[in-house]
């Protein structure tokens, strides 16, 4: 049994020798084809493969550049804003030039608290012809809010809810005069009034000019109640501007207000 499947491999063996050298020219042709088949199927391939990473690689390039260009333009609208919101305090300060024509104004940014957890005093950028012998009214959407003294040599801006700034006004028609003093963020106290002039509630307030800090006529606040004093009589008063974001100022000089020393 095991000498005829000898035989009969030798068999089979023998006739594809045969087979093959009857028809070697169409095997050799056909595994031929077979090649160049799986040779441009492989081509194909990786021509679609390096189309498909330069296509990706393209993408991402333009996804990086657009990226780029939407930073930018992020950039320039937050300028933009910026500039309208300048722009806008700047068109509210404005409305205040009829009355002070011959003052000198200046737009000034402020730098930064002096002291942290006062959020009165804040230091000024250096402006113009700044003068350390003289006081500066402080001007913001049309309203008398502060002044700025010297301190170290800088400019410091004291807002009107602090009890350090003090500036000239007048009251209501009859022009009571007196010396409002901050008494916290919203609020002013005026003192020194003359007892016999008649004060009520909601009396207009405005700088008087007679310190030379401001021009006259600068709106305030209003009178929210009075008080008797010895000889005098105080006015509580609610402030008509906003002290606690002084984001850009008008700072003002009017007349000769030069300071006086104290030797």
């Amino acid at each position: 049994m095991n000498r005829f499947n000898r035989k009969f491999t030798l068999l089979i063996l023998l006739l594809i020798v045969v087979l093959l050298s009857l028809y070697s020219n169409s095997v050799r042709t056909l595994f031929t084809a077979l090649t160049s088949s799986l040779r441009s199927a492989y081509i194909d391939a990786a021509e679609s493969l390096k189309r498909g990473v330069d296509h990706h690689l393209f993408q991402a390039e333009r996804i990086e550049r657009l990226q780029k260009e939407i930073d930018e333009l992020e950039k320039r609208v937050t300028l933009c804003r910026s500039d309208a919101a300048m722009y806008r305090y700047i068109e509210k300060a404005l409305e205040i030039g009829a009355v002070v024509t011959d003052a000198d104004l200046r737009a000034v940014r402020p730098e930064g608290y002096a002291m942290i957890g006062n959020f009165q005093q804040l230091w000024l950028e250096s402006f113009e012809n700044y003068d350390p012998m003289r006081n500066y009214g402080v001007i913001r959407d049309g309203y008398a809010v502060g002044i700025v003294v010297e301190k170290e040599l800088r400019p410091l801006m004291i807002l009107a809810g602090d009890p350090e700034c003090t500036f000239a006004v007048y009251i209501g028609s009859d022009r009571a005069p007196g010396i409002a003093m901050g008494s916290d963020e919203r609020h002013m106290v005026v003192k020194y009034i003359p007892q016999w002039l008649t004060l009520k509630p909601g009396d207009e307030v405005s700088t008087s000019g007679l310190d030379h800090i401001f021009p006259p006529g600068i709106p305030v606040g209003r009178v929210l109640y009075t008080r008797k004093m010895q000889g005098f009589q105080n006015a509580y008063i609610e402030l008509y501007g906003d002290t606690l974001h002084p984001d850009l100022v008008w700072v003002v000089s009017a007349g000769n207000n030069t300071v006086e020393s104290d030797s």
